[in-house]
């Protein structure tokens, strides 16, 4: 057993949590939990997931994580770093090209290629406006003068169709009648208790919660008592999920710093600023248009 792992023992204990228990809190699987415990970081998927366990661990026994990864430092595994470009052998060995010959040699060609398919593209575009031009020439002199005076005569005759139409009463178009406006909802906060803040949503026609993760997040998902995601999420990551006609959503956020998240469309401003203290927050969100719908 690492000192770390001795430590976090004993704080989980001075809480009174068992192994399972926290499995609960925190989503973690209990057999990583004893891993941490004990050390055995092998057992565990990687060093990111193992940074991200000891955090969440850390943070539901009470302490703060800044502290243990500064304290414990030598015990917890380091980031993993971002794999550097891998160059094949083959291109390793081909010598760069030098000079204005290379430069030449290079672009030349290319330059041909780009000035023979321009032109033919010119010369198409000016055949087919000629074309154009010569056939509606062609096709106006080839009618005849009677053909001309039949369309303005016909012209004549609805112009004066259209101004008896007018004339008579009930012939006025029907309007369309206008798309109803959805209406505004309402997000009212309600209390916070240590990490849990509770809403209540009202006047909502739906209830549509999105997530876009600038960072490592683990989120569970909760509607009715029922879960409805548990998971770790990656920078890049986006989540959304359709809670229209739940009556009460939990959602449990590890790192709400890096979890942009949305309702109906509009930016959702977390009651515990992320950035001044504690980043794992509890959202408790009561829909009370759930029973109008």
């Amino acid at each position: 057993m690492t000192e770390l792992g001795n430590f976090l023992r004993e704080k989980r204990e001075e809480k009174g949590l068992s192994l399972e228990q926290l499995q609960t809190e925190t989503k973690i699987q209990k057999r990583y939990l004893q891993a941490i415990e004990d050390g055995r970081y092998d057992i565990l998927p990687g060093s990111f997931y193992a940074r991200a366990f000891i955090k969440n661990y850390s943070e539901t026994v009470g302490l703060n994580f800044e502290e243990v990864f500064s304290q414990f430092e030598n015990d917890i595994p380091k980031a993993e770093k971002e794999p550097t470009e891998f160059v094949p052998r083959s291109e390793r060995n081909k010598q760069p090209l030098d000079g204005k010959d290379s430069v030449i040699t290079v672009w030349l060609p290319k330059v041909l290629i780009i000035a023979v398919i321009l032109a033919l593209l010119i010369s198409v575009w000016a055949y087919l406006a000629n074309r154009g031009n010569d056939g509606a020439d062609s096709k106006d002199a080839n009618k005849p003068a009677s053909v001309e005076l039949d369309k303005s005569k016909n012209a004549a005759n609805t112009d004066k169709k259209k101004d008896s139409i007018a004339e008579k009463p009930g012939n006025d178009t029907p309007k369309k009648p206008e798309e109803p406006k959805k209406k505004e909802f309402a997000l009212t906060k309600q209390a916070t208790q240590g990490i849990t803040t509770t809403y209540e949503l009202s006047k909502a026609e739906d209830f549509k919660i999105a997530f876009k993760m600038d960072g490592p997040v683990y989120m569970d998902v909760k509607a009715d008592n029922k879960i409805m995601a548990s998971k770790m999420f990656k920078k890049g990551d986006t989540a959304s999920y359709d809670l229209s006609g739940k009556k009460e959503v939990e959602l449990n956020i590890g790192a709400a710093n890096f979890a942009k998240m949305t309702i109906n469309g509009k930016p959702f401003s977390y009651p515990i600023p992320p950035v001044k203290s504690g980043i794992h927050q509890r959202i408790v969100i009561k829909n009370t248009a759930s029973g109008k719908q």
